[in-house]
């Protein structure tokens, strides 16, 4: 446990902000130079040091290595300094614009979370806008947050503004929302309801995912990368970085075929197209000896299958007996002097495993080599194709508010058509300078002479790629395919309700509240495991459309005079939810899973995870003021997941020292299963301890 850097180093903290504040006089330390009368700019401010260590290991999903492939953890888990300038002016009676900075810099976070970056939290230009009114219509022109739900530690109805995740939740819900250009009125239709018109200009922002901002490295060593972008950009699991290495090992298997089987390295480029019956799993579990298997097939030519270091032993075939599942593996971890890659990511373990999959050639059993044809030499890149900000383009938010006093219900109808604030990631092919198309094929076969044959039973289905006008990709001919990996923006309508009722009870008064949120056309990540047994990756993982309605309720009570109890319940129901097993001709009589995926924690460690029709949680939130003018207030929210047993706790708590200083610590701790949404982050629990000087 790293907590003794925080005791050696909290001196540092004040020394970063301004360690004099605990014993000067008030007077000195107002600031009022900055307020300047001639100007009428009011000013106000906050510098804010944090310092926190990891409970766990410090080891990110995504983790920097070693020189030997070891992770390597952090030492901190933060360091951050922050000033924050507020500037607030009046103009006229009905008129007034507001403005908020900061600067950040945070030593112990990676490239892009270090220091303050447009369009997330720690955008330098935090807001910038104008209030005005006329008669019953008010307005905010400018850069914003709209705040529309009322659930604690999630976000169901609060879809206005997206959010920023770099740490999983940690952050309070008003310092998580990344504020957007926007136009913001509110009509007053009585005194009792109103009418709120929001139209977003700026919808090129999503939610700021660990993971996704640098896409060379997937954030490597970021802390809160999810399992779900460690599986798409990670440097070890992730699918941008296997494809490349994937790529290798079908040259390498074509090269060693060239030569064993024609004598010369390039003799025939496309040889592998001609072992259309020959899987992964046929090869590595029903081929014991490499050399005796090309031996039979070439006319005995001795010379070939020696020039592949299948050298005489004295066996049974005169030949070093080396069986398909070691060739396999030699090819992916032996180095290139020995015909190997020296592969860095999970393409295979130390022997093909398809009963317990966790490598990709584990998941690819029913592949033949002439699907691998295809590979050969296979690039791949990552596009971001986000919508281009138009002002006849926007988000259009309108939500009805009112309030019945009679009864203590409050209430409100919402409508929002917009892009969603989850990102969509699609995977599909392309090459000479034009998309490609997947196109099956499935022959049967003779198992024991590799001859095409009907009435066996025995189908393969090879994967080949179409270009425009219909004729097959060759790499030879057309260089090699690219896998593409393009991230994108979805509209989608989210229609919802909110109320909070008050109910008197003999016990203590309790608050009844809830949202209710139906999101229509939302995509979601499908995996198809059949697909991906024989070689179809584009159409393994494709997004599908599926309604959602998600709602939380919850109670909240005061006891014991001051102490705050909430309790929430709350379910994302995927009303289009997808869980089938599938079996299709290439796959050979074996059964597979398709199913909708949690795109937060799906990886090749636990067959890409399902999702659940019915995500449930529940939150616990407890808090209560002590001390004279309630100086210290003490707070814990515990977060748990149905699905897996997942939780997390936070507990912090504020001490107001004086009216300028407020010191603060907290502690996050995750647990649960490891491939849960709260539990992949355990080894990266932390506490931390903070100092923040108002001025």
């Amino acid at each position: 446990m790293k907590l003794n850097k925080i005791a050696l180093s909290i001196a540092t903290v004040g020394l970063l902000t301004f360690p004099s504040v605990m014993s000067a006089d008030e007077e000195e330390n107002d600031f009022s130079w900055l307020d300047r009368s001639t100007w009428g700019v009011r000013t106000s401010g906050e510098l804010i040091g944090r310092l926190g260590g990891y409970l766990g290991n410090g080891e990110s999903n995504n983790p920097k290595l070693d020189a030997n492939g070891k992770p390597v953890a952090a030492d901190l888990f933060k360091s951050e300094v922050t000033a924050k300038l507020f500037l607030n002016q009046e103009v006229g009676e009905e008129t007034s614009w507001h403005a908020g900075l900061q600067f950040n810099h945070d030593d112990s976070q990676i490239d892009g979370y270090r220091t303050t970056r447009q369009d997330t939290q720690f955008d330098w230009l935090r807001e910038l806008y104008i209030d005005t009114a006329a008669g019953k219509m008010s307005w905010r022109l400018g850069k914003q947050q709209v705040v529309w739900g009322k659930a604690d530690g999630v976000k169901f109805l609060d879809i206005i503004n997206p959010t920023d995740y770099r740490h999983w939740g940690q952050d309070s819900m008003e310092d998580s929302r990344i504020p957007l250009w926007m136009v913001n009125g509110e009509y007053a239709i009585n005194d009792n309801s109103s009418l709120q018109v929001i139209y977003v200009l700026q919808t090129d922002v999503t939610n700021q995912i660990p993971g996704l901002y640098n896409t060379e490295t997937g954030d490597q060593g970021q802390p809160f990368v999810p399992l779900g972008m460690d599986t798409m950009l990670g440097q070890v699991n992730g699918f941008k970085n296997i494809g490349p290495e994937l790529g290798k090992v079908a040259g390498a298997f074509s090269g060693a075929f060239n030569v064993g089987f024609t004598g010369a390295p390039n003799t025939n480029p496309n040889i592998l197209q001609g072992f259309g019956s020959m899987t992964v799993s046929g090869f590595t579990q029903n081929v014991p000896d490499v050399g005796g298997f090309i031996y039979s097939q070439n006319g005995n030519n001795a010379a070939n299958v020696n020039a592949l270091g299948l050298s005489a032993n004295g066996g049974a075939d005169g030949f070093n007996v080396v069986n398909g599942d070691q060739m396999l593996a030699g090819v992916v971890h032996g180095p290139a002097s020995q015909g190997g890659i020296s592969a860095t990511t999970n393409l295979m373990g130390t022997s093909l495993n398809t009963s317990n999959p966790t490598t990709m050639f584990d998941y690819m059993g029913d592949t033949t080599f002439a699907t691998f044809d295809t590979f050969v030499g296979i690039n791949t890149k990552y596009v971001r194709d986000h919508e281009k900000i138009s002002a006849a383009k926007g988000n259009l938010g309108i939500k009805y508010a009112g309030t019945n006093d009679d009864i203590g219900l409050n209430y409100t109808f919402n409508y929002f058509y917009h892009y969603d604030n989850n990102p969509v990631i699609d995977v599909s092919w392309e090459g000479a300078g034009q998309a490609l198309t997947a196109k099956e094929n499935t022959v049967e076969y003779n198992p024991l002479t590799g001859q095409p044959q009907a009435g066996t039973g025995y189908k393969t289905t090879t994967m080949s790629l179409i270009k425009a006008d219909g004729t097959a990709f060759n790499y030879a001919v057309d260089g090699p395919a690219t896998m593409v990996f393009t991230e994108t923006q979805n509209r989608i309508n989210t229609f919802g309700l909110s109320f909070d009722y008050a109910i008197d009870t003999p016990f203590a008064p309790i608050i009844l509240r809830s949202e209710m949120v139906y999101d229509k056309d939302t995509l979601v990540p499908v995996v198809d495991l059949g697909k991906l047994a024989y070689g179809d990756i584009d159409n393994a993982f494709t997004v599908q459309r599926a309604d959602f309605f998600n709602y939380v309720i919850g109670l909240d009570v005061t006891v014991m005079t001051n102490l705050f109890v909430s309790f929430q319940f709350m379910d994302k129901w995927n009303l289009d939810y997808v869980n089938e097993s599938v079996s299709y001709d290439g796959n050979q009589g074996k059964s597979y899973s398709k199913h909708t995926a949690n795109p937060a924690t799906m990886s090749m460690s636990n067959g890409f995870k399902k999702a659940e029709e019915h995500q449930i949680m529940y939150t616990f939130f407890l808090s209560k003021p002590f001390m004279e003018s309630d100086a210290l207030r003490v707070n814990n929210i515990f977060l748990y997941e149905n699905d897996n047993g997942g939780f997390w706790d936070r507990f912090d708590f504020e001490y107001s020292y004086s009216d300028h200083v407020i010191l603060s610590a907290a502690v996050n701790y995750y647990g649960g299963d490891k491939n849960g949404v709260f539990g992949q982050f355990q080894d990266v629990s932390n506490a931390e301890l903070g100092f923040k000087y108002l001025f």
